[in-house]
């Protein structure tokens, strides 16, 4: 079990980019503790109330919906400054992505919706990233796509979080370009992004000289896991643009694997959609924040 870090009992403490790195026997703690403070006072919410999740569950914000803001350059500081948390708070990724969408036309509820971040991180200002001193090395990624997740336009968001065996290293929130016509061809798209990141790290630990194995990613949907291991192009799928054929050809030739795991074990749902508090507290445990 992950131990439970005290302010009191901090251990050695070193300050490095706005990052508090809190060195300990058994492993690394990163947060950025001061950081949110100094932004909640920064934004006078040094005295709001705590908000359980960092986003309402099946938010519906529109950029055409709202009262305008007069000061949009207020909205876009405070989104620039939420967006520097996500270095340690892998939990506002997907929320913070969501609300830079509309920088340029922001309106009260988008507001709302950032000070509302606020208020969770205010709650949750201790969490960080841990990261336990193991010498067993091996790439492993959790990809997972939110299909037409998007009330906006419809498209779909994928996320993806890479692990050098516990050890979360990289991750990633991102709407997808162009629509997707199902839910196989939303997950296989961020498959397909996964295996880029995966093929990128495989060459940086190379290049550090680090062993590894074949670097495996976690999906969800099943079709989508058939699709990139089947070397059959079936006359359903062709409208999936063939670039994203590139993670078929890294499984047939071996150098990545794809798996399964259960939806509830799938905790790049977290980059993906707003989670009730049960759900995202569950996945913050897994990925080690």
């Amino acid at each position: 079990m992950r131990e439970e870090f005290k302010i009191s009992d901090l251990g050695s403490l070193t300050y490095f980019l706005g990052l508090e790195v809190v060195y300990k026997d058994h492993g690394l703690f990163l947060t950025q503790r001061k950081y949110i403070k100094d932004m909640l006072a920064k934004f006078k919410m040094q005295d709001c109330k705590i908000a359980g999740t960092p986003m309402e569950v099946n938010h519906k914000l529109s950029s055409h919906e709202g009262e305008l803001i007069e000061d949009i350059t207020s909205y876009q500081s405070l989104v620039g400054s939420l967006n520097y948390a996500t270095l340690t708070r892998v939990d506002i990724c997907y929320n913070v992505s969501v609300l830079s969408q509309f920088m340029h036309t922001p309106r009260k509820p988008h507001m709302d919706a950032a000070k509302r971040i606020l208020k969770y991180l205010k709650g949750t200002i201790n969490e960080g990233l841990y990261y336990p001193y193991v010498s067993v090395l091996g790439l492993k990624l959790f990809s997972d796509a939110d299909w037409a997740g998007s009330k906006e336009d419809r498209r779909s968001t994928s996320g993806y979080l890479t692990f050098a065996d516990s050890k979360l290293i990289s991750w990633s929130s991102k709407k997808q370009p162009t629509i997707a016509l199902s839910s196989t061809e939303a997950e296989y798209r961020g498959l397909a992004i996964a295996t880029q990141e995966a093929m990128w790290m495989k060459t940086l630990f190379k290049d550090l000289g680090l062993e590894f194995g074949t670097p495996t990613i976690f999906g969800d949907n099943m079709s989508s896991i058939h699709l990139a291991a089947n070397p059959i192009f079936h006359a359903r799928t062709k409208h999936i643009e063939v670039h994203y054929h590139y993670v078929r050809e890294k499984v047939l030739s071996k150098e990545i694997q794809i798996s399964s795991v259960s939806t509830h074990k799938q905790c790049a749902d977290i980059l993906t959609k707003a989670l009730d508090g049960t759900k995202l507290c569950k996945f913050k445990a897994m990925i080690g924040l």
